[in-house]
């Protein structure tokens, strides 16, 4: 055989060769054949990090959302939790004041008064009017009427007259001056109101009826 034909048998085989080879090199790559016994496929140690890392990844993904969902739901109750307290306390409040309450604000029947000198019952009432311990919540009537500050424009009608807060919290149609006290004392001070007769009562609806007068004239 020439030498040429030789080179060109060569080339030819080494040709097959490749073309066996490379195919099986990807089989053994992809399955992990062992080469050595013939047997025991099996995943090559890159493909098995390779799926411990995506299985790891499946895995954490899978407890991250678990949690995520977990987390969101008691986020969620919370929420729920919160609303109903507040819409509870919402409603306790919108009961307004007990029955009681809103009967001791009222003038007794055949009710009179406390008669007294007015000069005297003003300098009173001036004292009661910034005194907060009549409250059971560090308030005074100062505290929302310093220098005529929060009075609505009806505060200028002659009294009795309708009052919001006298209808909405206490049924009440129509509010005598001593009685818009007394609502005073049980609603903004959350405190007993004050005895029907009494002077201190007499003192403080002079006081504010000489407040009202200020109220009027302002201009």
């Amino acid at each position: 055989m020439s030498k040429e034909k030789k080179r060109k048998a060569l080339l030819s085989k080494l040709s097959r060769n490749l073309m066996i080879s490379v195919p099986m090199m990807t089989v053994v790559a992809v399955a992990g054949f062992n080469i050595h016994t013939g047997s025991n496929l099996g995943l090559i140690p890159s493909a098995e990090a390779a799926q411990g890392e995506a299985e790891g990844e499946a895995k954490g993904e899978a407890e991250g959302e678990a949690k995520g969902e977990a987390e969101g739901h008691a986020e969620g109750e919370g929420e729920a939790e919160g609303k109903a307290e507040g819409e509870a306390e919402g409603e306790a409040e919108g009961e307004g004041v007990s029955a009681s309450l809103k009967k001791a604000v009222r003038r007794p029947e055949g009710y009179t008064p406390y008669q007294g000198d007015v000069a005297e019952l003003r300098a009173l009432g001036e004292k009661l009017f910034n005194d907060n311990s009549l409250s059971s919540n560090g308030l005074s009537c100062a505290t929302c009427h310093t220098n005529g500050m929060v009075y609505l424009d009806t505060f200028k009608n002659q009294y009795p007259h309708f009052v919001a807060m006298g209808t909405r919290d206490f049924g009440m149609d129509m509010v005598h001056l001593d009685e818009m006290v007394q609502i005073c004392m049980v609603a903004p001070m959350a405190a007993e109101p004050l005895e029907w007769g009494s002077k201190e009562l007499a003192a403080l609806t002079e006081f504010t009826r000489q407040e009202q007068q200020k109220y009027i004239d302002k201009p």
